[in-house]
């Protein structure tokens, strides 16, 4: 029998999380669970015909009643995990609200009858994620406001982060965002050898051309080990350009637009956005505490930073990174072509002003062992 994996991959409505695991299911093989369905043939065995559409409000009038299929569904998933190995995968959202009400996915006990390996939250930008809630017959007339899906995400990836630090070892735990494509979520969970590393590099101020660069480097290195990219997560998009609009203001003496432009590349190509200004200024401060939070989370769940970092003025946010990654006992490796600052050479593990030096030592160090293979 193949070694038993079980997965717990959650992500909040709009994040994309189920089309990313049908993508997936065309590539490997796996047994996948997707709770609302079994929530659903729990309610049916009773004569209650749930779907999307109406769940939410049989929700809001019979709690109890969707709360007995809810944990019927998940005791039928935890017998079915156990019949078999290969890997096992359970679809759901932890956090979601409705009317006011909060409402949990999963709770400790159940997770622990699990028993996963790996945790994992697919997280996408927030104007991609109300982007589908708009198509989605479930949530299309209901108006998110962005500090709305913030919060929403916050608590998803604070659950299942938690979760996560409730078992002892820790499971591993990853912030995956849709933007990277299919390969890294094939590789956390069919891949769990290599090595995973959180790549660093400039972002403020950077070109598109730049950017592209950081992400060929990285398909440089990816055969080596798992790269985590943090522009990626496309948010600092709507972070970068309320900081234009603001800084502008300040210098002309103006009032903010009443709506700004924002521009995020996309691999299938830049797309452009207008944004209600108020709405911005509501949900900026928890974007950008976001961004800091989710970067030191996926650092915490990497062996190493790799920091490419081709111009000679230092980056702030590389440097905070790198010093994070220090105080969590990380390795960090650095492209840094230049002299490098007593503050730069401190942080890092090793410095190298070649990039094809860099790239030669991670071929020949980042081997695939036992340590890793437990999540070190």
């Amino acid at each position: 029998m193949s070694e038993r994996i079980v997965v717990i991959c959650c992500g909040q409505p709009g994040s994309g999380r189920d089309d990313y695991l049908e993508e997936l299911g065309r590539r490997e093989e796996f047994s996948y669970y997707h709770l609302f369905d079994y929530i659903v043939e729990e309610a049916r065995r009773e004569g209650y015909y749930l779907s999307k559409l109406n769940v939410l409000d049989f929700y809001d009038s019979k709690p109890d009643k969707l709360e007995a299929f809810r944990e019927a569904a998940i005791k039928r998933i935890i017998e079915e995990t156990k019949k078999g190995g290969g890997v096992h995968i359970i679809s759901t959202p932890y956090h979601f609200e409705w009317r006011g009400m909060s409402y949990e996915g999963l709770k400790l006990e159940e997770v622990r009858s699990l028993n996963p390996d790996i945790f994992i939250v697919v997280i996408d930008d927030l104007i991609r994620v109300r982007e589908r809630l708009r198509r989605d017959p479930q949530w299309m007339e209901h108006h998110f406001t962005m500090g709305e899906l913030a919060q929403w995400r916050r608590e998803e990836i604070k659950g299942i982060y938690s979760l996560s630090r409730s078992f002892t070892p820790h499971r591993e735990f990853y912030i995956v965002a849709r933007e990277h494509g299919i390969g890294l979520l094939k590789e956390l969970i069919f891949d769990r050898g290599k090595r995973k590393v959180y790549l660093s590099h400039p972002i403020t101020g950077e070109s598109s051309q730049f950017l592209e660069e950081a992400k060929a480097f990285a398909s440089e290195i990816q055969p080596y080990c798992t790269v985590f990219i943090p522009s990626m997560i496309k948010d600092w998009s709507i972070v970068d350009a309320w900081r234009r609009v603001r800084n502008e203001a300040r210098e002309k003496g103006m009032s903010i637009p009443g709506r700004i432009r924002v521009s995020i590349g996309y691999a299938e190509g830049l797309k452009e956005y207008e944004l209600d200004s108020w709405e911005v200024e509501a949900a900026i401060k928890n974007i950008r505490a976001q961004i800091i939070d989710i970067d030191y989370k996926i650092i915490e769940s990497c062996y190493a930073v790799v920091a490419y970092h081709p111009r000679e003025q230092l980056s702030a946010g590389v440097m905070c990174e790198m010093v994070e990654a220090r105080s969590l006992a990380k390795f960090v490796y650095a492209y840094y072509p230049y002299e490098p600052s007593p503050f730069f050479e401190w942080y890092s593990t090793k410095i190298f002003q070649e990039k094809d030096d860099l790239i030669q030592f991670l071929r020949e160090t980042f081997q695939p062992n036992q340590e890793v293979m437990k999540g070190i």
